[in-house]
């Protein structure tokens, strides 16, 4: 099998978004994108401070676009105009397709006491992923996919290494062989795994030939490719070149946790502006247009929960 190499190390940088929101994005432009595809966006989202992170995300559009939020902590309330809401609570994460359209919310809260001699505990910590949808299926009806952290198959392997597998396959686990990720029938073929691996350890993880993929260095640091034998630390998006099957992560005197995410390329041209994701200038211009007119919504979304 032939093993990827890393085309690129891209620091995440501050930013604000929202109302008000401080985060770190990892990427996320229109000329990224062509890079990336079909993935458009990666941002790091949460703080110690509930100031910075209170405001949120107040009503917004999306058209033509996945919007992948995985939480660590904290919690974050959403709803849509169609009358869809909820919580997502630490540990779950819900795949949404906006589709042909939908206005949503999101507003971050820290994690509310369970009892009242509990201690405040203000941080909260997610990513957000926004993938592009095929021009064929990017007019279709939204919908949410709803992942608790329970539904989520969590698995340790020989040399110590947890994965949870939200999307994609990973095999030679112990006791078990293979398993496939909860979240299925996706607008593009895409895989998505939270790893942590102890010091002094390695992972190999065969991925499509052709495939976009890249890891997002939550904490720790690792050896992402062996040729550069150099180590890569939080906040770090590592993007792979297309060709090979293989990823191979080692570490060294410390453990790192990332995120593994691939996907298939659309190769599509991309007309973007804030949420609202085409192909021309021309269905560009008509979303806006429908904005204006009040006939941007076109059908109300749907909600599947996974339960194991």
């Amino acid at each position: 099998m032939e093993e990827r190499m890393v085309t690129e190390v891209l620091k995440s940088r501050p930013t604000m978004e929202g109302a008000g929101v401080r985060l770190m994005r990892g990427f996320g432009s229109q000329q990224l994108a062509y890079i990336f595809d079909p993935f458009l966006l990666f941002d790091d989202f949460g703080s110690n401070y509930p100031h910075e992170y209170m405001a949120g995300f107040p009503w917004h559009p999306h058209r033509g676009i996945e919007t992948v939020t995985y939480l660590l902590k904290g919690e974050v309330h959403h709803e849509d105009s169609t009358g869809t809401k909820g919580v997502i609570r630490g540990g779950d994460l819900q795949w949404m397709s906006a589709g042909s359209g939908i206005f949503h919310a999101e507003m971050p809260r820290p994690r509310p006491r369970t009892l009242p001699e509990d201690a405040e505990d203000p941080e909260m910590r997610g990513f957000q992923l926004w993938v592009n949808i095929p021009a064929g299926k990017k007019m279709e009806e939204p919908n949410y996919k709803n992942l608790l952290r329970e539904s989520i198959p969590a698995v340790t392997m020989d040399n110590g290494t947890k994965v949870k597998l939200v999307a994609g396959q990973l095999d030679k686990v112990p006791g078990i062989g293979s398993i496939t990720g909860p979240v299925r029938d996706l607008a593009v073929d895409a895989h998505y795994l939270d790893i942590a691996m102890q010091d002094h350890s390695e992972l190999n993880y065969d991925v499509r030939d052709g495939y976009t993929t890249f890891a997002y260095v939550v904490e720790g640091e690792g050896v992402f490719d062996s040729r550069i034998n150099a180590a890569t630390g939080p906040r770090s998006v590592v993007l792979y070149g297309r060709g090979g099957n293989k990823v191979k992560i080692k570490t060294r005197d410390s453990g790192v946790r990332f995120l593994l995410i691939s996907g298939k390329p659309l190769m599509e041209p991309i007309a973007w502006h804030g949420p609202i994701v085409m192909n021309t200038g021309q269905q560009l211009a008509e979303a806006f247009r429908e904005l204006q007119a009040g006939e941007f919504v076109k059908h109300r979304a749907t909600s599947y929960d996974y339960i194991e």
